[in-house]
C-alpha cells in the first residue's frame, strides 16, 4: 500500500506526500482568493463618459466654429433657469443641456441642443424644454447631425 500504520502514525511515500503538500498549497491559495472577494470593500461608483462620441463631434465642431468663445459641455438647467416655486424648480431640476456657448464676458450666447435617435418621440419633451430656456431668455438651437462650422456661425451669430 502507499501508506502504513507505525506506531499510531501515518506516514506518506514521497509522492503522496508531494500531493497533499500540493493540495494543501492549492486549498489555501483558493481560501485566500474567495476571502479576498468576501470582504473587500465593494465599490459603489464608476467613471462615465462626460459626453458621448456623437456630441464629442459637436463638441470639436462648436470649438472650431468659435474659437474665441467658451464651450461648457452638460450644463445642468438650474445653472441656467431658476424659479421661486419649489414645484415649478422640480420641472427642471435634474435636466442637462448639451452645450453652452459663452461670449469672452462669460454671458450665454446660445444654447445648442444635439438630438441623436433617443430624441425620437421626445419632440414634445424637447419643445418643453426649449420653452422654459426661452422664456429665461436663452435661444436654443436644434441639430439632428453635426453641421458644417459656417452653418454653426451662420445660425448662432446673425
Amino acid at each position: 500500500m502507499g501508506f502504513f500504520l507505525y506506531q499510531d502514525f501515518i506516514v506518506f511515500d514521497s509522492s503522496q506526500f508531494t500531493f497533499f503538500l500540493i493540495g494543501c498549497i492549492a486549498s489555501l491559495a483558493l481560501l485566500t482568493i474567495v476571502f479576498q472577494q468576501l470582504f473587500k470593500p465593494r465599490q459603489k461608483f464608476f467613471p462615465k463618459r462626460v459626453i458621448t462620441h456623437f456630441e464629442s463631434k459637436m463638441f470639436i465642431r462648436l470649438k472650431e466654429a468659435f474659437p474665441q468663445h467658451h464651450l461648457l459641455a452638460q450644463v445642468a438647467f438650474s445653472a441656467l433657469i431658476t424659479n421661486n416655486n419649489l414645484k415649478i424648480r422640480n420641472k427642471f431640476n435634474r435636466k442637462v443641456t448639451d452645450f453652452v456657448l459663452l461670449n469672452q464676458k462669460l454671458e450665454v450666447v446660445a444654447i445648442i441642443e444635439l438630438d441623436d435617435p433617443s430624441h425620437i418621440g421626445k419632440e414634445q419633451e424637447d419643445a418643453e424644454r426649449d420653452a422654459m430656456l426661452n422664456e429665461a431668455g436663452y435661444q436654443v438651437y436644434r441639430y439632428t447631425d453635426i453641421p458644417s462650422a459656417d452653418r454653426l456661425r451662420r445660425d448662432i451669430l446673425n
